[in-house]
């Protein structure tokens, strides 16, 4: 291996990187616990003990918010010859998106960055890769995958100080697997296998999965398969991948397996992360990080108001002399009235109750909480506590921008996603995905007697393409990912009719005047891409089905054909057949091979309405 290091050397690398970021680990339990609240996978627990699971309810209301959906893909390159070729590559991602079930996994994602980073790795599950070995695993050999990696198995440079871990050495995860399993596959070195050490109770006491385990004896489960745990490390340097042993015991003097890595430069690993960054940190401020007190002092508060309110009773005193007053008062019917001989000597004491203090006190706490977790009240439907509806509408728009910059952090991080999977696309040798496209028919023509007849009309068919590598043009680099504008959110059906009310009453109609305009103007301007442009932008995404946009020098064609003809000259002889004035285009004598310029066109405009004015001036004279 093209390495400096010894292999212990980098074992000791893998354990210090988790030793540096054990107390991160350690947090994200405690947060995951308070996430889960004390029902989860408990034999009993106190009512009322956490009655407002604020974290939970802001993941339920955020995720779906910024994750709903599958995403759309754009494809660009800054070559023409490359652009036909970009839009196979969107059209692939966007099926293999739906295939993997990528919208599940993006949620995950998600919420693996609000509890410390989120981690997605991207490959190819060869039939000699770890992801294809075992026989349970779902990743079929020869599938491109993206997965979640857990961050109690992802394994890090220890020195590393950049945001995002740029600056990392290696990179990698570790994973549990038979070790029959490696034994079988001969890909690996089998005296090493031998002596891995099987995992242990110890090892999974602190990790997130031990929260639903209870009681359970950890080490006589496993004794029914003999499972050992390896890390793969990606190491940009080597340009290699790396397996090695994970855990105690498990320095050896040579590595289980080296290959060459194959993939983006990038490497496998997709980092998300929804908080600013710390200088000189690799890894942001868990966002629950910032709620969990809040959490904690609104359920402390809660829970004393509920105990107050328990506590609160009514009872009867009355003097000894009234006893009989007293209880001829209990036993009283509602509304009754009754004989008493001493009424002063009985009085209804009441004892405990809730302050309203606290009641305002746990108002503030909430409002705070909802501050600090980016307003997910107004996502979700609930007031966040203006004096007014103006004042209300002003601060869920000023709060929203947290959140919008969380989604927008998202996409960026999905469009990388994206281009770790296309690489495979571009690259691999043996592809051959079938995808259907819309393509646009235009109008058919055939010669008439006073000019073109249209035989069709314009039309929008699918048709039945191939992602092959024939298919392939320019270089991978030269093409940019990006993900459409809201396209993994969710619109109810009476939004998405209020939006295409909006576009068909005042975009379709601007759009329209516009391309007059600027026609006029001799500036050139598309209306097709305008209106495409501005349908994704407002969610509108099967426009395609019912938008045809024929050719220019056709639409010339048939203007031609409404308006004044032009005749022979003076001395000309009347053509016998008009089929003579047809191009081989399939277009009349009297237009141009190509579709003329915006200033031609106007140009002839004006002087058709210079002929029409001096026939009005001969009439008048006459």
């Amino acid at each position: 291996m093209p390495m400096n290091i010894s292999p212990k050397q980098v074992q000791e690398a893998v354990l210090k990187g988790r030793e540096r970021f054990q107390n991160f680990r350690q947090a994200r339990l405690m947060f995951l616990r308070n996430y889960v609240g004390q029902y989860y996978d408990q034999e009993k627990g106190g009512i009322g003990g956490e009655p407002l699971n604020l974290i939970f309810n802001a993941i339920r209301i955020l995720l779906p918010y910024i994750v709903m959906n599958y995403p759309t893909c754009n494809v660009r390159s800054k070559y023409l010859m490359a652009r036909e070729y970009g839009e196979l590559l969107s059209l692939a991602l966007n099926q293999h998106s739906q295939e993997i079930d990528i919208k599940s996994v993006y949620r995950r994602w998600i919420v693996d960055a609000i509890f410390t980073l989120g981690v997605l790795k991207t490959g190819l599950a060869e039939s000699d890769s770890v992801y294809g070995l075992d026989e349970g695993d779902t990743i079929e050999a020869g599938t491109v995958y993206t997965e979640a990696v857990d961050f109690d198995h992802f394994c890090v440079d220890p020195s590393s100080r950049d945001h995002m871990f740029r600056d990392a050495r290696f990179m990698g995860d570790s994973m549990y697997v038979p070790r029959s399993v490696l034994l079988d596959s001969g890909l690996y070195k089998n005296d090493l296998v031998e002596k891995l050490p099987r995992i242990s109770s110890k090892q999974q006491d602190e990790r997130a999965h031990g929260l639903s385990m209870r009681e359970l004896n950890a080490d006589d489960l496993w004794k029914l398969e003999d499972e050992v745990e390896i890390a793969e490390l990606w190491v940009p340097g080597a340009k290699a991948i790396v397996t090695v042993p994970i855990g105690p015991n498990a320095a050896f003097d040579d590595y289980l397996r080296v290959d060459e890595y194959y993939g983006l430069n990038d490497g496998p690993y997709t980092l998300l992360s929804l908080t600013p960054p710390v200088p000189s940190n690799p890894l942001p401020v868990p966002a629950v990080g910032i709620w969990n007190d809040l959490h904690i002092l609104t359920n402390r508060m809660a829970k004393k108001i509920i105990d107050q309110a328990t506590r609160q009773k009514d009872v009867v005193a009355y003097r000894g002399s009234a006893a009989d007053d007293a209880e001829e008062l209990q036993n009283a019917r509602d509304g009754g009235a009754i004989k008493c001989d001493d009424p002063d000597g009985i009085q209804i004491k009441s004892f405990g109750g809730q302050q309203n203090s606290n009641e305002a006190a746990l108002g503030s706490l909430m409002s705070w909480f909802n501050m600090m977790a980016g307003n997910p009240a107004a996502q979700g439907g609930t007031s966040i506590g203006g004096d007014s509806a103006t004042e209300t509408r002003l601060l869920a728009g000023n709060t929203s921008v947290g959140l919008e910059d969380m989604k927008d952090l998202v996409y960026q991080a999905v469009g990388a996603e994206l281009r770790r999977r296309a690489f495979y696309f571009h690259t691999d040798p043996m592809i051959n995905m079938p995808l259907i496209r819309r393509q646009s028919q235009p109008a058919q023509y055939a010669p008439g007697a006073t000019g073109p007849i249209m035989v069709s009309p314009a039309t929008m068919r699918e048709i039945q393409v191939f992602l092959t590598p024939e298919a392939r043009r320019g270089d991978f680099l030269d093409f940019m990912f990006s993900v459409e504008p809201e396209s993994m959110g969710r619109r109810d059906s009476r939004t998405r009719f209020q939006q295409a009310l909006d576009f068909a009453v005042k975009i379709l109609p601007a759009a329209a005047q516009a391309a007059q305009t600027l026609a006029m103007l001799g500036i050139p301007f598309s209306p097709k891409e305008y209106i495409i442009r501005m349908a994704k932008d407002a969610g509108i995404d099967w426009l395609d089905q019912v938008f045809y946009d024929p050719e220019f020098q056709q639409q010339m064609a048939m203007r031609l054909m409404a308006g004044p003809q032009a005749g022979p000259s003076k001395g000309q002889a009347q053509p016998k057949d008009m089929s003579a004035q047809i191009a081989q285009n399939g277009q009349p004598a009297n237009v141009a091979g190509g579709a003329p310029d915006m200033m031609t066109q106007i140009m002839q405009d004006e002087q058709m309405g210079a002929n029409q004015g001096q026939m009005e001036t001969k009439k008048e004279v006459w």
